[in-house]
């Protein structure tokens, strides 16, 4: 017989923090829908004053930038409150960076704010039923720690050679007037990172970043820190995939797939800040005549940034990734068992 784990917070207590969490994000779901459906029926000159902006061919790009700020918040709120209505609270403590993240991300300050005083109180059920050694162990399993094999190796010139066909493919592909398209390089690093380790995906995303030059038009690559901020590091974020896996498994658990998105949405997230600080420093700087009139180097090298992340990349990424790691998820798994045993 299982023996039920024990709370500090008492069982009516635990009821009414599950209650507060189910009706706070309604708030933060109807101040996304009412803002979402203003800026939809608003005309754009109505909306130019609101902003302070002028309202010429520009501007249409700052009405697409709400609009998807604002249909991401809603998104992203709706799969919070789904994901507080199907875990009782035993669940709600043990994924609580699954719910602090999505709190960040859908700007839900109310639940985040009570989220993390009642984490730092209550004891997360996985601390009691695991040492400090079993955790480090798992740490150095996720980090890639291990004894590799032929097959190690292998693996990872693979999909060197997969990032970089696809790499190429991208230069094929139409790309926004200044650069910045459908990022499909990012797909096999996502994989390997998650599903074998966050080494794997540093030497992966390493070589493909090396090699990739010889794709990368030389007026692309204006300075050691372009080159630095524009490819290599956003080819290599995908890394964290191997210190987000929570728990690798196989099961079709609503909260695996909840981790995907939370994977995806987090990698896309720190490339498009990559990218956007080396339009500001680098991009903007050198040619001031690139930035839209009448607006300043941040907010465009944000917006023009988010489109192409977020509508471009960030989709395609966020269906095909889950598909994937789905598929393979059975191979790696068995090899996960043998070194976390």
């Amino acid at each position: 017989m299982v023996t039920p784990p024990s709370f500090k917070v008492k069982l009516n207590q635990q009821n009414i923090i599950l209650w507060y969490n189910k009706a706070t994000i309604f708030i933060v779901i109807s101040l996304y829908l009412g803002i979402l459906i203003t800026v939809s029926i608003l005309p754009l000159s109505r909306l130019s004053k609101l902003f302070h902006l002028n309202n010429d061919q520009y501007f249409k790009n700052i009405w697409v930038f709400c609009l998807m700020t604002c249909g991401l918040g809603l998104i992203f709120s709706i799969i919070s409150a789904i994901s507080v209505w199907l875990t009782n609270y035993e669940e709600y403590i043990n994924y609580k960076f699954q719910f602090i993240i999505l709190n960040i991300i859908s700007l839900n300050i109310l639940n985040l704010i009570s989220n993390i005083i009642i984490y730092s109180y209550e004891i997360k059920v996985s601390d009691l039923l695991f040492t400090n050694t079993m955790k480090r162990k798992r740490f150095l399993i996720n980090l890639g720690i291990w004894k590799w094999k032929t097959f190690d190796i292998v693996i990872i010139a693979m999909f060197v050679a997969v990032t970089l066909a696809l790499a190429y493919l991208e230069t094929l592909l139409p790309n926004l007037p200044y650069g910045g398209g459908i990022g499909l390089k990012y797909l096999p690093l996502i994989v390997i990172a998650f599903l074998h380790s966050a080494i794997a995906g540093l030497i992966t995303g390493s070589i493909s970043a090396l090699m990739s030059l010889l794709f990368i038009a030389s007026n692309f690559i204006v300075s050691p820190w372009s080159y630095l901020l524009d490819y290599f590091v956003p080819i290599i974020i995908p890394t964290i995939a191997g210190f987000m896996r929570f728990k690798v498994n196989n099961d079709k658990k609503y909260i695996t797939y909840v981790n995907y998105i939370i994977i995806c949405f987090s990698i896309i997230t720190l490339i498009y800040l990559s990218q956007v600080l080396v339009g500001v420093l680098i991009w903007t700087t050198l040619f001031p005549d690139s930035v839209w009139p009448g607006y300043s180097n941040w907010l465009y090298a944000i917006v023009y940034n988010f489109i192409h992340s977020f509508l471009f990349t960030y989709p395609i990424i966020q269906i095909v990734v889950p598909f994937i790691l789905r598929s393979l998820a059975p191979i790696f798994w068995q090899r996960y068992l043998k070194y976390d045993s």
